[in-house]
């Protein structure tokens, strides 16, 4: 079955990309003899112990799959293989890896199977890496043969230099099967970048499905042609960098403790900053302003400005709107992103929660604008100092992000006494009280984790009302709907 599939994989492509209906390809390695192991490193992340790994013989003049193949196994946590015996008549040879592996973004085992694949010359070597780049190479260097009638060497190095270049604008130094991404040369670095970019949150099922659409669009003229991808994945990395996440990455990659993890995060960042036409950032231009370009991008317009030691760097308070005591923060479950400012030494959020825990309601139907109205904050506080938890990475946080927690009374009672006009005005917009009277409310109200001991029977709950001349007052609600507005824990 898997034969039948890249062979129709490769008709369909000669269709879109104007193959001939002669023979496909003419390749010289008639009489060409391998006997012996090979081996290798199968990586995404590293495959699992466990997973196959299938050598199949290709046919020496055509490269089609001759029916004959040998099996292997992933035999250590860095991906290792070794396939032995191995009895061609031909040295040309698919490797199909298959099985779980660990994902480098999140650092756990993935929770479903994928399927790499690398097309190499015997003649001259027993060791193949199987990777994304010998992955994605494929389908072009078939196209190249029979298209170009390159030469296999050719077509793989120009497959090669093709599709590295649309990632980061410049050629490839080295084979793609010599890659690793616990290597330290500069062809491992942009490998792994490679890997976390493709990758991104996606299920094994969405990241197959992006390899294919990306296989087949380098196939027929070797240029990445699909711009919204392009960028989408752009602002998935800018993301990365701008909120911290890459150190994250690395020291997931670093707790498996296979080996040392190469600076992958430069070749990362590059990729997003050619995508948004930022250009280069060194010493010559240090202190640069400069806007993302790219009107495909979810951050057109955001303005960068070039570090000597970070590179581009962006300004997202100027972005996302902040005020001018703002900052903004990223909420990592969902990716909401949310405006904060401190108040005599406690950040408070400035725009209310929109975290969905199933149990919400919309102000006038527009949770975008004005949060998510909720029966609960997830957290209880009574008085001795035990909380309820919501959520188990963080039990005081409630049903607010890592890192923030719900307000208390004594939290509303700073702002009440302590926050000046100005202060209480930025923290809580007109608007979003005038969206509550036109709602028939008499105040907005925020709920605090926080229930009187004498009322615990009955479930009060502390809650800060804002009315509509601004000014605040601290009650106990029986029921009903509040907002949440975090405090950074």
């Amino acid at each position: 079955m898997k034969k039948m599939t890249l062979f129709v994989s490769f008709v369909v492509l000669c269709l879109l990309c104007g193959c001939s209906a002669e023979k496909p390809m003419d390749v010289s390695g008639v009489g060409t003899h391998f006997d012996g192991t090979v081996d290798g490193v199968s990586q995404k992340g590293p495959f699992l112990t466990g997973s196959t790994v299938t050598l199949q013989e290709l046919d020496a003049s055509s490269l089609g799959q001759t029916g004959k193949s040998f099996k292997g196994m992933i035999m250590n946590d860095k991906g290792e293989f070794a396939i032995n015996d191995v009895d061609l008549n031909s040295p040309y040879a698919l490797l199909v890896a298959n099985g779980y592996f660990r994902n480098e973004v999140t650092g756990e085992k993935s929770s479903g199977t994928i399927i790499m694949m690398a097309i190499a010359d015997l003649s001259n070597r027993s060791h193949v890496n199987i990777n994304l780049l010998t992955h994605l190479e494929y389908e072009r260097i078939r196209v190249l043969l029979e298209q170009k009638k390159m030469s296999f060497a050719d077509a793989k190095n120009t497959a090669e230099q093709e599709i590295f270049s649309n990632f980061f604008e410049v050629s490839a130094s080295e084979n793609a099967e010599n890659l690793n991404i616990f290597g330290n040369s500069e062809g491992d670095k942009a490998l792994l970048a490679i890997n976390v970019l493709l990758l991104g949150d996606l299920s094994e099922p969405e990241f197959m499905e992006r390899l294919v659409a990306l296989s087949d669009d380098f196939a027929c003229d070797g240029v990445w042609n699909d711009t919204l991808l392009k960028a989408k994945i752009a602002d998935y990395a800018c993301g990365l960098s701008m909120w911290g996440e890459l150190a994250k990455i690395r020291k997931n990659m670093e707790a498996w403790k296979i080996a040392d993890v190469p600076a992958f995060e430069p070749y990362v960042n590059r990729f997003w900053a050619d995508q948004y036409g930022l250009g280069k950032c060194d010493a010559s231009n240090v202190g640069e302003h400069k806007k993302n370009a790219n009107e495909t991008s979810a951050f057109y317009g955001m303005n960068f400005v070039c570090d000597k030691d970070s590179g581009w760097v962006a300004n997202k308070n100027e972005f996302y709107g902040g005020c001018d005591s703002c900052s903004v923060m990223r909420d990592s479950r969902d990716g909401h992103v949310y405006k904060y400012m401190n108040i005599d030494g406690t950040d408070w959020m400035v725009s209310n929660l929109r975290y969905d825990n199933g149990d919400f309601e919309c102000l006038l139907g527009n949770c975008e604008d004005y949060g998510y109205l909720y029966k609960d904050p997830g957290t209880t506080k009574f008085s001795e100092g035990y909380y309820y938890a919501y959520n188990p990475d963080d039990p005081a946080a409630g049903i607010c992000p890592s890192g923030w927690r719900v307000p208390i009374s004594d939290d509303f009672r700073h702002l009440l006494y302590d926050a000046s006009d100005d202060e209480k005005k930025q923290l809580f917009s007109e608007a979003e009280r005038d969206a509550v009277f036109a709602a028939g409310g008499d105040s907005t109200s925020y709920w605090s984790a926080f229930i009187s001991l004498s009322r615990r029977t009955c479930d009060w709950r502390s809650a800060l009302d804002v009315f509509s001349d601004g000014s605040l007052d601290i009650s106990l609600k029986e029921s009903g709907r509040a907002f949440v507005r975090c405090v950074r824990d």
